[in-house]
C-alpha cells in the first residue's frame, strides 16, 4: 500500500528507516565498483618476482573431512578449537548422497530431523528440536526468506552451527543456523554436464562451467543452469524448476576482490496438504490436493560481495542480497477436520509480490593485546522484507472424505483477504577470538538489534512489534594436544514476538540460552574426526493467551531441551569412509498455560545414522567402483505439542553406487529400499508429512576442461 508524504522532514525520516531500498542498493553496489577501481592503483607499480615452483607433498585426508568453517565466527576458524558444535556437508558428501533439497542432508547431522515448513514450500530443518521454519543463510547473508527451495546444484557445501548465535545472525531459531556456501567462479577451467533420472517421472539436467576469463586470471567467471520435471508419490502434485545462476569475481588486487551474481528461478511445486491422522492411525498415500490447483513462483537475487584488503592484518567485507519473488499459487484441499472421516474445504487463489534487501558491512582484524592475539570481528547489518498479498479465501464451501476425496465439486464463493506486511532489523555487534596461549582460547560476542514490525490486513492497520534486543555469547575451548580439544560454550538467540498485551505494550521478543559442553578429536592423520556434546537449551517468552483477557496476549512460556550428541566421520581404512552419529534428546515445556509437562512435537527421543561408502577393487574392471549406503534411524514421537498422539519410529535403509570411468561418472541412489510407510515430520493431526516412498535415480554426468 502506498503511504504519501508530505512534509520533507517525514519523508527524510522516512527514507532513512524504511528506505527506498532498490535505491540504497544501488548506491551501495556503485560503492563496491568505486571502491575496487580506486584500489588498483595502489598496486599499479608493483614489481613480479617470479620463483620456481614447490612441491609440496601433504597426507591424504578423508574426502568428508573439514578442518575449517565460518559459521560460527565468520572467519576461516579451525572447527577442531572453535567452541561451539559445527556440522560441515562439503562437495564430496553432497555428491555422494545425491541430495536434491535441505531436507535430505538431515541425516548427517545429529540432534537434526527434516521438517516441513508451508508444507514444501520452503525447506526446514529441526534441530535440537526447534524448527527453522525455513529460515536460512547464503554465504552468511540471510537468504530468500519466501517460499524459495534452494538447488542443490548452486551449493558448495551445507554448515550448521547448532544453537543460534543472534550476535553474528540477529533474530532466528534457538536450535540452529544453516549456512549455504554458494559454488564460485574457480581459476580453472571446468565444465560438467549431468543426467539424471529415476522413479515417479523424475528428470534433472545441470550444466555447470568456471573458468577465467582473462590470462592473468583476474577475472574469472561461472554459469550455474539446472532443469527439473518431476511427480510426486501422491496425486496431482509436481516439482518442477528451473534455475540459471551467472557469477563474476574480480581479483583486482591481492587479497581483494569484488563478487557479483544473479540467479532467476521458477518453481511450481503446489501446496501439498500432506497427510492427517485419525482414529489412533496415519493415513498414508493419500492425496488431498485438487487437480485444479497450480504454482507459478518465480525468484530473482541480486548479490554483491566486496573484500577489501586494508594490511596484512586488517579488512573491510560488505555483502549484499536483494530477492525479488513473484507468485502466483491456487491452494485446493482441506483446511482441519470436521469429523473424524470429513475434512473441511480450503481454497485460496493468492498472488503475491515480495521483496527483500540484505546488507552486512563488516571489519576482520588481527592485533596483539596483552600479549595475546585477537581475532576480531565488528559489524553492521540491516535486513528488511515487504511483503504485499492479495487472495480470494474461503474456508469451508466443500468437504472432502478422509479415505476417498472426490474433487467434483464447483468453485467456492470467496472473501477477499489481502496483507501489506514489512519487517526491518537492524544490528550492530562485535566478536572477539583470544589466543591466551597455545592451549586456551576464548571466542565472547555482543550484539544491540532494533526491530519492527508493521502489516495491513483489508486496509486495516496492524501493529505487530516493535523492540529491541541485547545479545552475547561467549566460549572457552582447550587444546591440550594438536588433535583433541575440549570446550564449554554459551550463546543467545531471539526472535521477535508480534502482538501486544492488555497494556498494548509490544510482547518482548522470544529469548534462547544455550550451554554446551564437549570435546573434539582428529585422528588418523586427519582422516578421522569425532565429536562428542551435552548441551541445555531454552527458549522464553513464548506468546499465549492473556488469562484475564483472551483478545490480547501474554509472554510467559518457557520450553527446554536437553542431550547428548556423538559424531563420527571420515575414512577409517583406506578404502571406506563412514558417517555415524547419534542424538538422545529430552524436551519440556517448563512453563505453559495448557501444554506444561509436555514434549516437543516431532522430537525423537533416540535417532542416528550410519552411512558409508567403500571402494571395491574388481580385476580387469578400469576406473573406480564404490558401493555404500546405510541406514536411517528415527524413534517414536509426538505429533503435536498437545501430545495428542503418537507417530510410530522408523529405520529406513538406502543403497548408493558410484562408478567413475575417466571423465565420466555413473552414480545410482536407492531410497526407502523397503518402501515403508513412515512420518517425516509431524505438526498436528490435520498436518502429519510422510516420508518418501521407494525412490530410485540414476545419474551420468560428464566433466571436462
Amino acid at each position: 500500500m502506498t503511504k504519501h508524504k508530505t512534509d520533507f522532514q517525514n519523508k527524510l525520516s522516512s527514507w532513512s528507516l524504511k528506505t527506498d531500498p532498490p535505491i540504497i542498493f544501488l548506491m551501495i553496489q556503485l560503492l563496491f565498483v568505486l571502491c575496487a577501481l580506486l584500489s588498483c592503483s595502489v598496486y599499479a607499480a608493483e614489481s613480479t618476482l617470479t620463483l620456481d615452483p614447490l612441491v609440496v607433498t601433504a597426507p591424504r585426508v578423508s574426502d568428508y573431512y573439514n578442518a575449517s568453517a565460518d559459521t560460527a565466527t565468520r572467519t576461516q576458524a579451525s572447527t577442531l578449537s572453535t567452541p561451539f558444535s559445527v556440522g560441515v556437508l562439503n562437495q564430496a558428501l553432497l555428491q555422494d548422497s545425491m541430495a536434491l533439497r535441505l531436507e535430505d542432508t538431515a541425516m548427517f547431522f545429529s540432534g537434526v530431523q527434516p521438517s516441513s515448513a508451508d508444507s514444501g514450500f520452503n525447506t526446514d530443518l529441526r534441530i535440537r528440536g526447534f524448527t527453522t521454519a525455513g529460515s536460512a543463510y547464503l554465504d552468511g547473508v540471510l537468504d530468500n526468506q519466501h517460499f524459495q527451495v534452494r538447488d542443490m546444484a548452486l551449493v558448495e557445501k551445507i554448515e550448521i552451527l547448532k544453537g543460534h548465535s543472534s550476535v553474528l545472525y540477529g533474530s532466528g531459531s534457538p536450535g540452529g543456523t544453516v549456512n549455504y556456501i554458494s559454488k564460485k567462479p574457480q581459476e580453472q577451467f571446468r565444465h560438467s554436464i549431468s543426467y539424471e533420472t529415476g522413479s515417479y517421472d523424475f528428470n534433472r539436467a545441470v550444466a555447470d562451467s568456471t573458468g577465467p576469463l582473462n590470462e592473468d586470471k583476474t577475472v574469472l567467471y561461472r554459469v550455474i543452469a539446472a532443469g527439473q520435471l518431476a511427480d510426486d508419490f501422491r496425486k496431482n502434485i509436481t516439482n518442477d524448476r528451473v534455475t540459471v545462476a551467472p557469477s563474476l569475481t574480480w581479483i583486482y588486487q591481492p587479497g581483494s576482490s569484488l563478487d557479483v551474481g544473479f540467479e532467476y528461478s521458477n518453481q511450481n511445486q503446489p501446496y501439498r496438504f500432506d497427510n492427517v491422522f485419525t482414529q489412533n492411525h496415519v493415513v498414508y498415500d493419500q492425496s488431498y490436493v485438487d487437480p485444479r490447483t497450480r504454482s507459478d513462483r518465480h525468484y530473482w537475487r541480486f548479490s554483491a560481495a566486496l573484500k577489501q584488503a586494508l594490511s596484512d592484518n586488517w579488512s573491510l567485507h560488505f555483502a549484499s542480497h536483494y530477492f525479488h519473488v513473484d507468485r502466483e499459487d491456487l491452494l485446493f484441499g482441506f483446511y482441519t477436520f470436521k469429523t473424524p472421516t470429513t475434512l473441511s474445504g480450503y481454497y485460496r487463489d493468492i498472488h503475491d509480490h515480495y521483496d527483500q534487501y540484505n546488507l552486512r558491512s563488516e571489519v576482520h582484524g588481527q592485533l596483539e593485546l596483552l600479549g595475546s592475539p585477537h581475532h576480531l570481528v565488528g559489524g553492521v547489518e540491516r535486513n528488511a522484507a515487504d511483503d504485499r498479498l492479495n487472495s480470494d479465501r474461503r474456508i469451508g464451501g466443500y468437504t472432502l472424505d478422509v479415505y476417498n476425496p472426490v474433487f467434483n465439486y464447483s468453485i467456492p464463493a470467496t472473501t477477499r483477504l489481502d496483507k501489506d506486511i514489512t519487517q526491518l532489523e537492524y544490528g550492530f555487534y562485535l566478536n572477539d577470538q583470544i589466543d591466551i596461549t597455545r592451549f586456551w582460547h576464548i571466542t565472547g560476542g555482543v550484539r544491540y538489534s532494533l526491530f519492527d514490525g508493521d502489516s495491513f490486513q483489508n486496509d486495516i492497520f496492524v501493529p505487530v512489534t516493535d523492540h529491541n534486543a541485547f545479545t552475547y555469547n561467549a566460549g572457552l575451548s582447550f587444546t591440550p594436544v594438536e588433535n583433541v580439544a575440549g570446550y564449554f560454550s554459551y550463546s543467545q538467540s531471539f526472535q521477535p514476538n508480534s502482538g501486544t498485551d492488555r497494556n498494548l505494550t509490544f510482547l518482548p521478543a522470544k529469548q534462547g540460552d544455550m550451554y554446551e559442553l564437549g570435546v573434539k578429536s582428529v585422528w588418523l592423520d586427519k582422516r578421522l574426526n569425532m565429536s562428542a556434546v551435552i548441551y541445555q537449551l531454552t527458549q522464553n517468552n513464548l506468546p499465549g493467551r492473556d488469562p484475564l483477557d483472551p483478545d490480547y496476549s501474554i509472554a510467559n512460556g518457557a520450553i527446554r531441551g536437553r542431550g547428548f550428541e556423538l559424531d563420527v566421520g571420515g575414512q577409517i581404512l583406506e578404502s571406506l569412509q563412514i558417517i555415524a552419529n547419534y542424538s538422545y534428546m529430552d524436551t519440556e515445556f517448563i512453563r505453559h498455560p495448557v501444554w506444561q509437562g509436555n514434549v516437543f512435537r516431532s522430537t525423537p527421543e533416540h535417532s542416528g545414522t550410519l552411512w558409508g561408502h567403500y571402494q571395491l577393487s574388481i580385476a580387469g574392471l578400469p576406473g573406480q567402483f564404490k558401493i555404500g549406503g546405510g541406514l536411517v534411524f528415527v524413534g517414536r514421537r509426538f505429533g503435536d505439542d498437545a501430545n495428542s498422539f503418537e507417530v510410530p519410529g522408523y529405520v529406513r535403509p538406502g543403497l548408493v553406487a558410484h562408478y567413475q570411468l575417466k571423465q565420466f561418472d555413473f552414480r545410482l541412489k536407492v531410497e526407502n529400499i523397503l518402501d515403508q510407510r513412515y512420518v517425516s515430520s509431524s505438526i498436528f493431526d490435520d498436518t502429519v508429512i510422510q516420508g518418501n516412498r521407494r525412490t530410485a535415480l540414476f545419474l551420468v554426468a560428464m566433466k571436462f576442461g
